[in-house]
């Protein structure tokens, strides 16, 4: 029998990200609260819907952005069936376009999902003992979270990294109030709060591995170094300090505002030894559970225009950046 799942005890206020001072919502920022507000009034397929297609708008508003530039060009290296016609990549870059636009959307709802019937499981159960959950920016990702918590009925934390948008935070933090997320943003406060739970109170602990740290994705790998630091690392750790085993999972939409929730066998590594041929080992084994999963559903990975790839030049003509 699973037991009754916990919370940490602490105030709510501690998984918040910090606001400029004198912060006050702008036109767009007003519109785009009304938006939200609206879409959690309907059934909860709208929203994805909703955002689906408004994203060829802002497709089209950024075609000329660096980051977009980015995007294309990633895609077009890492595809599985590369290289890829023109109408190959511009429908790859269509479907990444709309996935974003729906996940965005999804917010105001997401929490929903699960109860509605929209979310199938697939995988093994993780073990009844302590659980690195480590997981990547896939489909509506945050589902990922709520799965973990409510499909899975863990007692975990996990970390996030708050966006520039005021009001974006705002709207993640009240969908996590909703669905009983503990998440820490960066800092030191913070990783003391994670390290009390995970390692002094037995909490699971949930890390998106395919962060961005000093303006570069690290992991999937794709055949560079290895991170010596960054959540994966941290992870590796907290699995060896606490005994717990590391599971990855992940979230793909399926169409039709349907999702399936991924569990994966534990990770197997040499633990022998401890320290550094340990950690290596162990985000080597992350980094070759979700680089093939990455590469096969590359239109779904949010990370996507973020990844700094050698040889990219943002314009024909420049260096490459």
């Amino acid at each position: 029998m699973t037991p009754p799942r916990r919370q940490p005890d602490l105030p709510f206020s501690e998984t918040l990200a910090a606001e400029p001072d004198g912060y006050r919502a702008g036109l767009f920022d007003l519109l785009k609260a009304g938006v939200y507000a609206l879409l959690r009034r309907l059934p909860v397929g709208f929203a994805p819907a909703f955002g689906s297609a408004v994203a060829p708008l802002a497709q089209w508003l950024n075609r000329r952005r660096i980051f977009a530039r980015r995007l294309a060009w990633n895609l077009a290296c890492l595809h599985p069936q590369a290289p890829l016609s023109d109408a190959q990549a511009l429908a790859g870059e269509r479907l990444w376009w709309r996935g974003a636009g729906a996940m965005r959307a999804e917010y105001a709802v997401l929490e929903r999902f699960r109860d509605a019937g929209r979310v199938t499981c697939e995988g093994p159960l993780p073990p009844l003992g302590q659980v690195i959950f480590v997981a990547v920016h896939l489909g509506p990702f945050e589902l990922a979270f709520d799965m973990v918590l409510n499909g899975l009925g863990r007692s975990a934390v996990g970390t996030w990294q708050p966006e520039p948008s005021v009001l974006s935070n705002r709207i993640v933090s009240r969908l996590r109030v909703r669905y009983g997320l503990f998440a820490f943003p960066p800092g030191q406060r913070s990783a003391r709060h994670l390290h009390r739970c995970v390692v002094g109170q037995g909490f699971d602990a949930i890390l998106f591995v395919d962060e961005v740290r000093d303006r570069q994705v690290h992991l999937p790998a794709f055949g560079r170094p290895l991170p010596e630091r960054g959540n994966a690392v941290l992870a590796v750790k907290l699995a060896l300090r606490t005994g717990a085993s590391i599971v990855p999972v992940h979230v793909l939409r399926q169409g039709g505002g349907r999702y399936r929730f991924v569990t994966g066998a534990p990770l197997s590594f040499d633990r022998s030894g401890g320290g550094g041929p340990a950690l290596t080992a162990g985000v080597a084994a992350i980094d070759a559970a979700i680089e093939p999963l990455v590469r096969a559903n590359l239109a779904q990975w949010y990370m996507l225009p973020e990844l700094r790839l050698p040889g990219f030049a943002a314009f024909p003509g420049t260096p490459a950046q």
